[in-house]
């Protein structure tokens, strides 16, 4: 009888086979799910709003209406310090959250409060910053969890600039996202488009967020009009 404990989903062989958004999607969710954390977000470092604004967002599990509430309770559970140096943190700071003042209790449910946020910095090969971001329910992780959430979070991100965010930086769309932008200037909306090409619509969703950010669109009107000035889409 085999005694030896599974290896988790993140770190198995669908590491290897990750080529798309979905797929790191369910790597991230893994991981988070891995050490008893409930969201997750992967994030460029901004230097314009510490420690990165909802633009810099590139994978999470948070909902896109829960998305602000998420980066300022993260400040709060960080501390004003760490949270307006994070683009200078080179080691993982973790801390438990408490109720923004910007959203009181008796006016919005809060569903990050009392919760562990673990913000942990990554890195591309030429110096660009990232970061991994998780929370939950759990109590705070001490430095042998860190070191093993740093590892996986590393591997998985070195797997994702490879797949993903290389080919974004050119600059250029993919098929599929030309495909979904041109849909998209039609008035087709995000369910609408899966069922078209038979996705998801997470999937869709993904596809016009990289899609608006290599075209440094601010939403989906500007991507489009964008797109159309200069012919990418007929």
């Amino acid at each position: 009888m085999n005694n030896a404990p599974a290896i988790p989903f993140h770190a198995g062989p669908e590491l290897s086979r990750a080529i798309n958004r979905t797929d790191f999607f369910r790597l991230l969710k893994s991981a988070a799910q891995h050490y008893n954390f409930d969201n997750f977000a992967l994030a460029r470092i901004s230097e314009a709003s510490a420690p990165f604004g909802e633009r810099d967002i590139v994978i999470t599990n948070v909902a896109e209406r829960r998305v602000g509430l998420f980066i300022t309770t993260l400040k709060e559970a960080l501390g004003t310090v760490r949270a307006k140096t994070a683009q200078f943190l080179a080691t993982p700071v973790h801390g438990r959250s408490a109720q923004p003042e910007a959203y009181p209790s008796d006016l919005v449910f809060n569903e990050f409060l009392s919760g562990v946020f673990l913000f942990i910095p990554l890195f591309t090969p030429e110096g660009r910053r990232y970061c991994l971001v998780l929370s939950g329910e759990r109590q705070e992780p001490d430095q042998s969890e860190i070191a093993d959430m740093l590892l996986d979070a590393m591997r998985i991100f070195d797997k994702l600039y490879e797949e993903i965010l290389t080919p974004e930086m050119s600059g250029r769309l993919t098929q599929r996202e030309s495909e979904i932008v041109k849909w998209t200037s039609e008035g087709k909306t995000s369910a609408e488009i899966a069922i078209i090409l038979g996705l998801s619509e997470h999937t869709v969703n993904s596809h016009i967020t990289a899609a608006a950010r290599k075209l440094d669109a601010v939403n989906r009107v500007h991507m489009v009009a964008i797109a159309l000035r200069n012919g990418l889409v007929s």
